[in-house]
């Protein structure tokens, strides 16, 4: 397939490495200097003590093209600069979003491409602006949100390889609820006390403070508590010593996406009833400001 990956974070680095090895792939980035970096030397992709290098075309995102299928690995932050081109797609597009939160879901209903939404279950660190490291494997699991679910088994059949398996999930809002419960709990609290993963199992008093967050959590996406504390326990002792997202975000002073995540527990419950959260929401906007 011809394959555009949009975003040279992390994600977009560890999609183009594998995706290139079947498929013809154009990775999108923002700054000309990554652009030639990639074009130049590719992209080292570091697992298990070895690396290996991925040669795939680069090009700005300005500069978007035609393409089969288009993986969106940019942050919430950046959607809205990004939809107008998506806008302009053929119908017979098919667009994958990956991003954490669900701030983006209302935003993404009037594309008139086949559109998809998904969740992704590996560990990976971008180390430079070529260099990406896989710490944790896991699976990429894609759900139709405004396409139908045999165009989705499709995609799966075509995308889905050993090393790198994709899994269709009927339910989006289901797939992206539970995903939006780990981005709730756990990002925001290694974020805030610049720890690992692991911190929330290790920790008692972090861990007293997942256990509120996640009965908030819970009770605005309507999950049973037990259910879905078992669930963060369980993500938080698999990738305990993985550094989350909105870490990275916090320690290279960019922008997080705690509007789409915590922000939108907020648009969707009573801030009087969710106070840890309205707390850890307003503690990460903090350090984004110190970080300016």
């Amino acid at each position: 397939m011809n394959i555009a990956v949009i975003g040279g974070g992390s994600l977009g680095l560890l999609l183009s490495s594998y995706l290139t090895e079947n498929h013809k792939v154009t990775l999108y980035v923002r700054r000309a200097e990554q652009r030639d970096l990639i074009l130049t030397k590719g992209i080292s992709l570091k697992k298990n003590g070895t690396t290996k290098l991925a040669k795939v075309a680069c090009a700005l995102i300005d500069d978007l093209d035609e393409h089969d299928v288009y993986f969106i690995c940019v942050k919430q932050t950046h959607i809205d600069r990004l939809l107008p081109a998506l806008e302009r797609l053929p119908e017979t597009s098919k667009i994958v979003f990956l991003q954490n939160g669900m701030g983006h879901i209302n935003k993404i209903d009037r594309l008139r491409a086949e559109v998809y939404v998904g969740v992704v279950e590996h560990g990976a660190t971008r180390t430079s602006d070529r260099e990406v490291s896989h710490l944790g494997v896991g699976k990429i699991k894609i759900s139709p949100f405004k396409t139908t679910k045999d165009e989705t088994a499709l995609l799966e059949a075509n995308l889905d390889e050993r090393d790198f398996p994709v899994e269709t999930v009927d339910d989006w809002e289901a797939l992206l609820k539970a995903k939006l419960l780990i981005n709730a709990v756990i990002n925001p609290l290694t974020a805030l006390f610049d720890v690992h993963n692991g911190a929330i199992v290790e920790n008692a008093h972090i861990k007293h403070l997942a256990q509120k967050l996640t009965e908030e959590t819970s009770q605005v996406l309507g999950f049973h508590y037990d259910e879905a504390w078992q669930h963060v326990m369980r993500v938080a002792e698999n990738t305990k010593e993985n550094t989350s997202s909105m870490r990275a975000d916090i320690l290279n002073r960019r922008e997080t996406e705690i509007d789409a995540i915590s922000g939108y527990l907020l648009q969707q419950g009573n801030e009087r009833d969710i106070p840890y959260t309205s707390f850890i929401y307003e503690a990460i906007l903090a350090l984004e400001e110190r970080g300016k």
